[in-house]
């Protein structure tokens, strides 16, 4: 209860950096082989870690679901315990009522009820609602039926924009009659307040989650947004009318410091026809984060469970900070001397202060 007070109540904190208080940075690390699937037999020798490009001894290697015995995966190993009842995974499910079509949150709603239906995580569970009024659906919680309580009572037709007076709106397909066209420059104010009102929202998740140590997931059910405004996202528009890639650099930031993998799923599924939507934001912000991207399929669902048992085969890899690191980001990097591995993780870390000098007696 003492963990998750503080989110109930410090959603609209204001911006906070995480401090790293010890000298121990845990990276949390998923291997996969060339077909996607989980590598389970890793030993600490198959690693190697950087701070900022600088070797680091691995001072703590743990696994989880690796199918070596404890005592052969290195000499400093240690196996976390599955069912240790101290230790909890938590993932937020961030439901995107502000970019996808009104058809597309339709669909998602229907598939985040289908998946609560049938699958218990074994993390525990959060939803929080993405809108042009963005807040928390609900708590984490272990109990689907009151996430399903919420999700019954949830309208997908929440946060439409306004329509003329003299336009038809026709809810089944989200599409307007004989609404005048937006000029380019509307069309660019009503991007821009979509993005930033995302961005605003993905940094406060990050704040949120910053709060409970460890490792949590994100999964965030979009379409995207382009990073940058120009021709392709507005017909019409200059080669560069607006660009968010500091917006983005600092929300990506802001989520590998709270440690947060985002795995992003594309709202739109397997389009009929081409919709709006970005897969290269989805694609960035999973990658740069550790997680993974779920597009270009229907059952969004599945997406969303696989996301949920992503971190089941892990590895957690520790280093100790040298004494003479210099406060700021550091850019975290891990590979395998073994081939045809690929490795997911966090790519960096924030130190705020530099360690005080010892004193003399």
């Amino acid at each position: 209860m003492l963990v998750l007070a503080p989110m109930a109540y410090g959603w609209q904190a204001p911006d906070t950096v995480i401090r790293t208080t010890t000298r121990l940075v845990q990276v949390r690390v998923v291997a996969e082989d060339s077909q996607g699937r989980p590598v389970t037999y890793l030993r600490k020798q198959d690693f190697q870690l950087e701070d900022n490009r600088k070797p680091q001894p691995i001072t703590l290697f743990a696994t989880e679901g690796s199918s070596l015995p404890a005592s052969e995966t290195g000499a400093s190993a240690t196996r976390p315990a599955e069912d240790d009842p101290g230790r909890n995974d938590y993932a937020m499910i961030l439901l995107d009522w502000l970019n996808p079509r009104y058809a597309d949150r339709i669909s998602v709603l229907d598939h985040v009820q289908k998946l609560l239906s049938k699958y218990q995580p074994n993390q525990m569970v959060g939803l929080y609602l993405l809108g042009r009024e963005s807040y928390l659906l609900h708590d984490f919680t272990s109990d689907n039926g009151e996430l399903l309580q919420v999700l019954a009572n949830l309208d997908p037709g929440l946060f439409e924009p306004e329509r003329p007076s003299n336009s038809k709106f026709d809810a089944r397909n989200g599409s307007t009659s004989a609404a005048p066209r937006l000029s380019i420059e509307e069309q660019i104010f009503n991007f821009n307040i979509k993005i930033l009102s995302t961005f605003e929202t993905l940094n406060k998740v990050a704040d949120g989650l910053a709060r409970i140590p460890g490792r949590k997931s994100l999964i965030w059910v979009t379409n995207g947004f382009p990073i940058l405004l120009d021709g392709r996202a507005v017909p019409g528009a200059k080669a560069a009318e607006i660009a968010y890639q500091q917006d983005t650099e600092k929300t990506i930031g802001k989520l590998n410091r709270a440690d947060v993998a985002v795995y992003t799923i594309d709202a739109r599924g397997l389009p009929a026809a081409p919709s709006h939507g970005d897969v290269g934001t989805l694609q960035e912000f999973s990658e740069r984060t550790g997680g993974t991207t779920f597009h270009q399929r229907n059952d969004l669902d599945e997406g969303m469970r696989l996301a949920l048992e992503d971190m089941k085969i892990s590895y957690t890899l520790g280093f100790t900070i040298p004494m003479d690191a210099a406060p700021g980001n550091h850019e975290i990097r891990v590979r395998t001397t073994r081939p045809g591995v690929t490795l997911r993780y966090r790519e960096s870390y924030q130190l705020d202060d530099a360690p005080a000098p010892a004193r003399r007696h």
